[in-house]
């Protein structure tokens, strides 16, 4: 299908982008959901505003005070993977990248962009011909979910790698608009809604993350469920970072996430009620597998059942947990 018509801009500094921006238009990183959108007519700005032409919104920056990582949202997800920074000081955010889609379209997707994707549904990404069989859905403007029949709350999915492992990571987000606070952690960025995923205005730009060094005794961990070995989407995603004591050895600090569950990525606040100040036994990451089975409930929007999607968590969960702690030891 073809492109709908519109106007394009190509603003240099983020102040002009956010002036430059109408309730109507979208700003473009690196297009590659976007495009697909615009195709479809699930999407169909009067703007297109090209953010390609900030430089300040390109590149990898270590602060030498606090350590942290500052990552530029247009930064994309093999410049992430290969940036010599990444590998010295974060070489486990490295090594997860190449699970995000393709080597090509990691070239053109930025980190930015996965973070603000849409949600999916397989009602509501189809290309508009094929939806005229169904009653306008929830997310449309409709009264409907195709789901969850007699729901009154949408319920597509947010099926973006990044946010899950940079969660775990305590990742923080910077943005430019006219909100007073311009700060927020990232798991607060999403706001739980299918139809509306993330907290950005319409005229609000994510400008950068910042991700904290590892610390000592520290490990981590990213594990994707998907169809094939490219390209897909996850159907369920694992995110675990654990630090021990470097005494005892007990869990000081962990944080579980899980992604492609819901309309926002799962923080399982219940691995840090019951692993803090404990030894971590295969006995105990069971434990914390089934609270977080019993918190996720996917639903029939994707291209696998919810069952299995549930089933593996477990799974997934113990895979994630051994690798973050052979990281430490």
């Amino acid at each position: 299908m073809l492109l709908p018509s519109f106007e394009y801009a190509a603003p240099t500094t983020v102040g002009k982008a956010v002036s430059a921006q109408k309730a109507s238009g979208n700003f473009l990183a690196g297009g590659t959901d976007l495009f697909v959108a615009l195709k479809d007519q699930i999407a169909a700005p009067d703007l297109l505003i090209d953010l390609g032409g900030i430089s300040r919104l390109n590149g990898i920056k270590r602060d030498s005070k606090t350590r942290e990582l500052r990552v530029g949202a247009l930064t994309t997800l093999t410049q992430l993977q290969e940036s010599p920074l990444v590998q010295e000081h974060l070489p486990a955010l490295s090594q997860i990248v190449p699970l995000v889609s393709t080597q090509q379209l990691r070239n053109m997707g930025t980190l930015g962009g996965n973070l603000c994707l849409d949600t999916r549904c397989c009602y509501f990404n189809q290309p508009s011909f094929l939806k005229m069989r169904w009653e306008p859905c929830l997310k449309i403007g409709g009264k409907i979910c195709h789901v969850v029949k007699k729901s009154d709350i949408c319920h597509a999915v947010y099926s973006g790698d990044m946010a899950a492992p940079l969660i775990a990571l305590d990742a923080k987000l910077r943005l430019a608009g006219d909100r007073r606070k311009n700060e927020t952690d990232l798991l607060s960025f999403f706001t739980g809604s299918g139809i509306k995923p993330n907290i950005l205005k319409f005229n609000e730009i994510l400008t950068e993350i910042r991700i904290p060094a590892i610390p000592e005794n520290a490990g981590f961990s990213y594990r994707k469920l998907r169809l094939r070995d490219t390209v897909d989407f996850p159907l369920l995603g694992v995110a675990v970072f654990v630090q021990l004591d470097g005494k005892n050895g007990k869990c000081r600090q962990v944080r579980l996430v899980l992604g492609a569950v819901g309309p926002a990525p799962l923080g399982v606040k219940e691995a840090s009620r019951l692993m803090h100040g404990r030894h971590i036994t295969p006995k105990l990451i069971d434990e914390v597998a089934g609270a977080a089975r019993r918190m996720a409930h996917p639903v029939d929007n994707t291209a696998s059942s919810p069952r299995y999607r549930r089933q593996m968590i477990p799974l997934l969960i113990r895979q994630a947990f051994d690798e973050a702690l052979a990281m430490i030891k």
